[in-house]
């Protein structure tokens, strides 16, 4: 009879040990840090939401920019539709915000946006105004902005219900003058609360033609910042490689700073600087730069250490330096963690075209793209990140 009770109890051990090595076999995901170890990730299309995803009298005009809400819903604001437009997580339409106006609820060019809590803010650049608005639309603060106070650059929300605002201001009684960037903190209701960081550009420079013009500098070192999710404020002049964290109350925490080679100004930078430029005259728009930007274009020996910073959804920083001329066609970022330890250079594989850094946004380990297709349609497009 022992041995009976033995043999019936055998199979079920092995059956709960084969179980927990089962389970225990099962890989669990990998951060976003493991993978940067890596030194190599891959883009891949998990969502489009395109002109197909739309109602027939609806469309996609010019996007700008994108935003997100505790339920992950999606918000596209439409600068030249005039309105912002949102999305379920899925991709599917939901509803249009605002119309063309200047009432409440109405936009003239909805640009940066931002969602934090239950409240949205949105530049209007024609308007000059911030919008604060619930998350169905309806108004509850303008805020209006002179053109002596500069303009909104970016918006990023805060844990706390607040907004980080990059502004820039120019000085136009002086145009020898620097323009200043600064990064200050609002309150749900628009109040101020603090000036954080201030910093002189040189961005354009302005000019009488005998007209009023600025003349875009090339490679300038920028004001670069991102808001990681815990809420520190990640922020860095591209004068140098060093990057500085921020607490909206407390202050400075801390800075890192990075080795990098400095990538020289070619010939063809200069040429292709020019050739992307368009001129808007009384015969049409003319492509390429008219003699008088190029007399007043002043380029430096070397490029910036970087031309982007983000925070990634775990708080990793990501750097975007700019590509040395001898390694040709390899795009990626340099990764730290959120002290700024270094964790890898991380290359980006295959033909994923990053666009232009400010329709760039970082959600649940996935880029979102606002991308452009060879006609000039507009897309929105989420890259799950992989190894």
């Amino acid at each position: 009879m022992k041995n009976h009770k033995l043999f019936s109890i055998f199979p079920i051990l092995i059956m709960v040990l084969s179980g927990v090595a089962v389970v225990s076999s099962i890989p669990s995901e990998k951060s976003l840090a493991d993978i940067y170890r890596t030194g190599k990730i891959r883009l891949i299309k998990e969502l489009t939401i395109d002109d197909k995803s739309l109602p027939q009298d609806v469309f996609f005009e010019r996007l700008v920019n994108l935003a997100f809400d505790a339920d992950s819903n999606i918000y596209v604001s439409d600068y030249r539709s005039n309105n912002i437009k949102m999305f379920k997580s899925s991709g599917k339409f939901v509803k249009t915000l605002g119309r063309e106006g200047q009432g409440p609820g109405e936009f003239q060019g909805p640009y940066y946006m931002s969602i934090s809590n239950d409240r949205m803010a949105v530049w209007e650049l024609r308007n000059r105004r911030i919008s604060i608005l619930k998350l169905d639309g309806e108004l509850t603060k303008h805020l209006q902005i002179s053109i002596n106070e500069g303009r909104p650059a970016k918006i990023r929300p805060l844990p706390n219900g607040d907004f980080v605002f990059g502004m820039e201001k120019l000085y136009y009684r002086d145009l020898d003058k620097p323009q200043e960037y600064t990064i200050e903190i609002y309150s749900p209701e628009l109040e101020p609360k603090k000036t954080l960081f201030s910093q002189q550009i040189w961005r354009n420079r302005y000019i009488q033609t005998p007209n009023f013009t600025n003349v875009p500098q090339p490679f300038a070192a920028l004001v670069y910042w991102d808001v990681s999710p815990d809420g520190k404020i990640i922020v860095g002049f591209s004068e140098s490689y060093t990057i500085e964290i921020y607490d909206s109350g407390k202050g400075k925490l801390s800075s890192f700073s990075h080795p990098y080679e400095p990538v020289k100004v070619t010939e063809q930078d200069k040429k292709q600087w020019f050739a992307q430029m368009t001129t808007t005259g009384p015969s049409g728009v003319t492509q390429g730069a008219p003699d008088y930007i190029v007399k007043n274009t002043t380029f430096p020996k070397h490029k910036p250490p970087y031309q982007h910073i983000m925070a990634d959804s775990e708080g990793n920083i990501l750097v975007f330096p700019y590509q040395r001329e001898n390694v040709k066609n390899v795009k990626g970022f340099d990764a730290f963690d959120p002290q700024g330890k270094f964790i890898s250079f991380v290359q980006i594989e295959g033909d994923v075209i990053f666009p232009y850094f400010s329709w760039v946004h970082f959600r649940e380990n996935c880029f979102w793209f606002i991308e452009q297709d060879e006609e000039g349609l507009y897309r929105i497009v989420k890259y799950k990140i992989s190894d």
